[in-house]
């Protein structure tokens, strides 16, 4: 024990060492920087004083020599070196070395950093007209017009800034050594005060390896030491804390099971139910407490199911499946059948897992409908380019005015076709959200009257009527090229379904801290069973019409997408024969400025 006493003290002495030696360094620097940084700043303010005493008072560079009597005044009073540069670095007057003698300071970095256009520039470095380590600080002067017509510099010696801090050093040193013989004395102190009570528990430790139970630690040291001594003397009792810790695992794991997102429900040897979690709860809906004990047969009613967990038993073996549960709803659940060793000896218990798959198995539904849709939407430009082109080719180029009309024909077709890539394109971005914002303050009428002026001659060629209302500007943080899109997909759709001599609206307000649009025409209107609808991809409430009008039957997708994009929401209210409402609410702040750049 005695060496290792020795062995602590050389440790705490080496590790103070260590520890005064890098708290002298970090501490002195700290000081001087302190002390540079406070007269840094008297300086600076001090320059700041002199300039606005002295400036706007000449009105051209030649005039500067006028100003020198004022700063010989103001050297008078102060220590610090005043120096009067004009803008080619021509020193015009220095408080303490002959302006003659002076070489060009347009180089001097605190000179380059007012004429690049800072409000004041800063260096330290060694005077070469003085040949001591100075701080300086420098401004520019300007006329009566607000031109720059000459810097203003003030200087100070290094030396002088941070003599303070000398004295401070000298006591961190005394400080030092009292606290390294201090450190000395305490831990040969503490090293003998843990040793002998360590000492003791060892010989305890002992005992009690030897089976003797009833040998105790009564010695009084540290509260840290009386505490393993006192852990030594539990350990006769081991036995119930041991057990203890069993439970606390079995409580920590039931809670882990009861926040899976896959429904559990462990089965015993009998098929009795012996424990479930709350989502197992909330996939069968209905509360599977009270079936605690019972036979699995009450819950399932699902005959594929019970003959999955049949077949488990049977060969002891783990089985899966997907299996589809007509409950209220019909859920898909993929079910997992895993034998575990029971409790009791040469015994299977079983581990029911439902994981609901019902949305994953829809949103497959939604992808393959779309790849059928989007196919049968290309065919249909492809079809009529190919029939032209081979119309063309056998005979017909020779009429002229059927050469026309039919190349019109392609170039709609194409230009539909390219319209309708350049959508699915923008729709994949946004589903996968790799489109990036740019998000800036803008008003929202400005964004509106854009889009008018876009749309104007096809709503002229209906005489349909465009007007925007807005009792207030409304300012909201948002992308502009977004929700100009989104204004012109649904301004663009009211003038498609809106008949001739029609009236399209778009309203502006506020509401709950939220920007209203809406977006309101008079036209056809859409069913009731149909607005449920109207955000999937290339569904048309009137397909023919939507065609006609060169839609391609994702705008309205596109817009949804945008909208959410924004952290906006939007709604629909029609009638059929009264026109349509489109309500498009979006937060006044952008909240998500990582997707924004500057």
């Amino acid at each position: 024990m005695k060496q290792l006493r020795r062995r602590i003290l050389l440790f705490f002495l080496i590790l103070f060492g260590v520890f005064s030696i890098i708290f002298y360094y970090i501490s002195s620097n700290t000081f001087i920087e302190q002390a540079m940084d406070q007269q840094g700043d008297d300086l600076q303010a001090q320059l700041l004083t002199l300039q606005s005493q002295i400036d706007e008072i000449v009105d051209d560079q030649d005039d500067l020599p006028q100003l020198n009597e004022n700063l010989e005044k103001t050297a008078s009073l102060i220590s610090e070196r005043i120096t009067l540069i004009d803008l080619s670095g021509k020193v015009i007057f220095d408080s303490h070395v002959d302006q003659n003698n002076i070489e060009n300071h347009f180089d001097r970095p605190e000179i380059q950093a007012v004429l690049e256009g800072e409000d004041i520039g800063t260096y330290d470095r060694v005077s070469s007209s003085t040949d001591d380590f100075r701080y300086y600080a420098a401004v520019p002067l300007h006329n009566a017009a607000g031109e720059k017509i000459g810097i203003l510099r003030l200087s100070k010696k290094v030396e002088e800034m941070i003599g303070i801090t000398d004295e401070l050093i000298r006591y961190l040193l005394v400080f030092i050594t009292i606290s390294l013989i201090l450190t000395m004395l305490f831990t040969f102190y503490w090293t003998k005060r843990i040793g002998d009570p360590i000492e003791e528990i060892k010989y305890v430790a002992n005992k009690l390896s030897h089976q003797k139970y009833k040998a105790r630690y009564s010695a009084t040291s540290y509260q840290e030491i009386d505490g393993l001594g006192q852990t030594v003397n539990e350990l006769a009792g081991s036995l119930e804390s041991q057990m203890q810790e069993i439970k606390q695992n079995d409580e920590r794991l039931r809670e882990l099971i009861n926040h899976l997102v896959i429904g559990v429900m462990l089965l015993d040897e009998n098929r009795q139910i012996t424990m479930v979690n709350p989502i197992m709860n909330e996939i069968l809906e209905e509360n599977l407490y009270g079936k605690i004990g019972h036979s699995y047969l009450e819950v399932f009613k699902s005959f594929g199911l019970n003959q999955l967990i049949e077949t488990a038993y049977e060969k002891q073996e783990f089985q899966n499946r997907e299996i589809a549960l007509l409950i209220q709803d019909e859920k898909i659940v993929d079910v997992n059948i895993v034998p575990i060793p029971g409790r009791a000896k040469n015994t299977t218990n079983y581990i029911v897992l439902l994981y609901d798959i019902t949305e994953i198995r829809r949103l497959e539904k939604v992808r393959t409908d779309f790849v059928a849709n989007a196919s049968h939407e290309l065919r249909t430009p492809i079809t009529a380019l190919k029939g032209f082109s081979e119309t063309l080719l056998d005979g017909a180029l020779e009429d002229r005015e059927v050469l026309i009309e039919f190349l019109e024909i392609m170039l709609k077709e194409s230009s539909r076709l390219d319209l309708m890539v350049q959508d699915i394109l923008q729709l994949s971005k946004l589903e996968q959200k790799q489109v990036r914002l740019n998000v800036e303050s803008i008003e929202a009428e400005s964004v509106v009257k854009e889009v008018f002026q876009i749309l104007q001659q096809k709503a002229e060629l209906k005489d349909i009527e465009l007007s925007v209302v807005c009792d207030e500007p409304v300012y909201l943080e948002v992308d502009h090229d977004q929700l100009k899109q989104i204004i012109l997909n649904l301004v663009g759709n009211a003038i498609s379904y809106t008949p001739e001599k029609g009236i399209v609206k778009v309203e502006l307000g506020y509401e709950n801290q939220e920007a209203i649009i809406r977006v309101i025409d008079n036209g056809i209107g859409i069913p009731l069973e149909e607005q449920s609808r109207v955000f999937e991809r290339f569904y048309r409430v009137d397909k023919a019409r939507s065609r006609n009008a060169g839609g391609t039957g994702l705008g309205l997708s596109i817009v949804k997408y945008l909208v959410e994009n924004l952290n906006g929401f939007i709604e629909l209210n029609s009638e059929v024969g009264k026109g349509t409402t489109f309500e498009i609410r979006l937060p006044i702040r952008f909240e998500n400025k990582i997707l924004t750049k500057k």
